[in-house]
């Protein structure tokens, strides 16, 4: 049974407590927080307060957040324009963006990740015109934020020809 019965006349729980009950669900960066506590209705300064305490007792920590996001997305063979939009839907500001995409670069390389994503993906392209099945793995290769550079040279290396679209 959810919620409450009408006679239990407990207080509602306060920000902290209830950012404390989301981050158990999973972990969260500081603006999801501070988003999810404005949509369950509480004040800005109750939330700033909640987040402040959060954060002093490290329960929020959006470097360790972006690190832990990206290691996890990563091994979806994901590139690091997509990583980068996806940290950046979460709220967390451009500088601990990029230092977490510098660490993973420098412990993977988008270019294996990228070889790995068309080694799977071109099986499904098998029996379509060479401009079609280049164009599609182009596309998909795109959309898993890689570089335009890395797409070229995957769609040379699978398909062969000077003229990728």
């Amino acid at each position: 049974m959810r919620g409450r019965a009408a006679a239990d006349t407990r207080p509602a729980p306060d920000a902290w407590h209830t950012a404390v009950r989301l981050l158990a669900l999973r972990s969260r960066s500081t603006e999801e927080v501070r988003r999810l506590l404005a949509r369950h209705g509480y004040a800005p300064g109750e939330t700033a307060a909640a987040i402040q305490r959060l954060t002093a007792a490290r329960y929020l920590d959006d470097a360790a957040f972006a690190r832990a996001w990206l290691a996890t997305r990563a091994r979806q063979r994901l590139g690091p324009a997509r990583l980068a939009r996806e940290l950046n839907a979460k709220g967390l500001p451009d500088a601990v963006i990029a230092e977490a995409l510098e660490e993973l670069l420098q412990a993977r390389d988008p270019r294996e990740a990228a070889a790995d994503a068309a080694r799977r993906k071109v099986p499904s392209l098998a029996g379509l015109p060479r401009p079609v099945a280049r164009r599609r793995l182009a596309g998909f290769l795109e959309r898993k934020g890689f570089s335009a550079e890395i797409i070229v040279t995957l769609c040379r290396r699978h398909f062969g020809g000077d003229d990728v679209e």
